[in-house]
């Protein structure tokens, strides 16, 4: 083979070895891109989120709300609980009403509302929940005033304090981004026990997989309808 020919298959290895980098090279940025989101989640907004929690546990405004509303309808029952979702849900669907607006500007809900809004979009919604299963606090509109059969609160109080429910990927309350709901048990510091349930709507941009990681794994039935077949 002449010098000629020999320069020219060399120069065609080095011109493909160059594509092949650059092709590698390529594909490990876009690799990184997609990873990139994971792991700033699990190392910084979930620990964020972790510590949150942790405050909530501890906050005497949700505490002092959920002992308010424990005891102010200890005397309703199921049926009053029924009439009192169906309007709530009404005046979801017609944008607001006085039920959800009364509930809404309570000193609870208040404190939610800023703990939202301090969170740069890690947190858009969230549910203080009382020992029946009822809202006791919320920041922002909500579909149901029984959240008694739903997995963040069906998969938590009954469980004590140790009940934690993470729930599947679903749209935000405002269908703007994926997320997921973290719920909790909170505990009254005074006796020990249970008194209601702390849940947050959290964003799966920021979080990533590891901070969303579904606990317990939810039925396809609880997935589709959002309740649990009791």
């Amino acid at each position: 083979m002449s010098d000629v020919a020999v320069s020219r298959v060399e120069r065609a290895r080095r011109v493909i070895g160059g594509i092949l980098f650059a092709l590698a090279g390529g594909a490990l940025a876009i690799l990184a891109l997609l990873v990139r989101p994971h792991v700033v989640g699990a190392f910084y907004y979930t620990p964020r989120i972790d510590r949150l929690f942790v405050s909530m546990h501890a906050d005497p405004i949700l505490i002092e709300a959920l002992r308010q509303q424990n005891l102010a309808l200890a005397g309703k029952d199921e049926a009053w609980a029924r009439d009192h979702d169906r309007a709530w849900n009404a005046e979801r669907l017609q944008g607001g009403g006085p039920l959800q607006q009364a509930a809404m500007e309570t000193p609870a809900s208040r404190h939610l509302r800023d703990i939202v809004l301090a969170s740069n979009g890690l947190v858009s919604h969230a549910f203080l929940i009382d020992a029946r299963g009822w809202i006791a606090a919320e920041p922002y509109l909500s579909f149901n005033f029984r959240q008694s059969d739903k997995p963040k609160f069906h998969y938590t109080f009954p469980f004590g304090a140790a009940g934690k429910d993470i729930s599947w990927l679903q749209l935000s309350f405002d269908g703007s981004h994926p997320v997921c709901w973290r719920a909790e048990t909170l505990v009254d510091p005074t006796s020990g026990a249970p008194i209601g349930v702390i849940a947050f709507e959290l964003n799966y941009l920021k979080l990533g997989h590891f901070g969303c990681i579904e606990q317990p794994l939810h039925t396809p039935q609880e997935r589709a309808t959002n309740h649990v077949k009791t």
